[in-house]
């Protein structure tokens, strides 16, 4: 069985939140958005990526990214500058 494949990243400009565009085992598109928390427990400051939003299915790569940039509010703002 294939297992799922990252078609493509993007990283917000302060790099705190990213959307990647991912192909199924099954053959199907969809992305999800993840964010970065951060904390500091007195030794090392850590961080880690959480998902927040995950889509529906696609049948291309293309409708995927383009439902991305008008779904995210972050990715539209961006866009807009």
């Amino acid at each position: 069985m294939a297992t799922p494949q990252d078609i493509n990243w993007i990283v917000s400009k302060d790099g705190r939140r990213r959307v990647r565009v991912v192909k199924s085992s099954v053959g199907t598109l969809f992305y999800f958005e993840e964010e970065t928390y951060w904390f500091d427990d007195d030794e090392y400051v850590h961080y880690y990526w959480s998902p927040s939003y995950i889509s529906g299915l696609y049948d291309s790569a293309e409708a995927a990214r383009q439902a991305a940039h008008t779904e995210l509010p972050w990715l539209r703002d961006e866009d807009s500058n």
